[in-house]
């Protein structure tokens, strides 16, 4: 049976299907059980497999009594091991994939998290799980209020204009877009640069330094005129 308030308060569940057909569904640990078994495992306090079982014990959905008895205990420390995986272990080798594919899945330029760090930045005192409880309505009215505090700071801050709000094909429209090619026309357009100048907020600091000395040279012989040959 599907546990939807289990799914709510965990954030997702997960299953192993075992070949005899046996499914066990779990959850993630939450960062501090982590801590806790980890540092349970390293200092020797619990053998890895009482940790892993425990794990399992722990995360399992199901109830632990309707389990098969003849099933073989290697595998929930498999799955209690697997679990301790994906709740950390795995962040020393996939770190770096996990972090580009969190970016590639993050809807960064959609309006619902435009408007959630509009309000953190208003009042940083709300966290993400306060967010995660709103209403769309409460989300609205937050929003509305966060525009007007930031706007009356002074910060320079400009409120959404509902007119730039795309829909989801004219975003997709967007993403296709050659933004390099149109900044670089831009910057033609603006000040003679070319397409393959790098813009100095996006030099390195020594390559910026040695071009301003440059055009502080070709300041000072503009000023003095070109020298006389003899």
């Amino acid at each position: 049976m599907l546990d939807i308030d289990l799914m709510i308060e965990s954030g997702g569940l997960y299953m192993t299907t075992l070949p005899g057909g046996a499914s066990f569904t779990w959850r993630l640990l939450t960062l501090k059980e982590y801590k806790v078994f980890r540092g349970l495992r390293e200092s020797g306090a619990l053998h890895p497999y009482s940790v892993h079982m425990k794990v399992f014990d722990r995360c399992y959905t199901g109830i632990s009594d309707l389990v098969d008895p003849m099933l073989p205990a290697g595998l929930f420390i498999s799955i209690g091991q697997l679990i301790m995986w994906w709740s950390g272990d795995c962040a020393g080798e996939t770190q770096k994939d996990d972090i580009l594919a969190a970016r590639a899945a993050y809807p960064a330029d959609s309006v619902h998290e435009h408007m959630k760090r509009v309000i953190f930045l208003a009042f940083p005192s709300y966290t993400l799980e306060d967010v995660e409880l709103w209403t769309r309505p409460e989300l609205l009215r937050k929003f509305t209020i966060s525009e007007s505090v930031l706007v009356n700071r002074g910060i320079g801050y400009e409120p959404l204009k509902p007119n730039h709000i795309l829909s989801p094909q004219q975003a997709q429209q967007k993403q296709s877009i050659n933004y390099k090619k149109e900044n670089a026309d831009m910057r033609r357009a603006m000040g003679g640069r070319g397409p393959d100048d790098t813009h100095p907020l996006e030099m390195h600091p020594a390559e910026f330094e040695k071009r301003q000395r440059i055009a502080a040279a070709m300041e000072r012989r503009k000023r003095g005129g070109s020298p006389r040959r003899r």
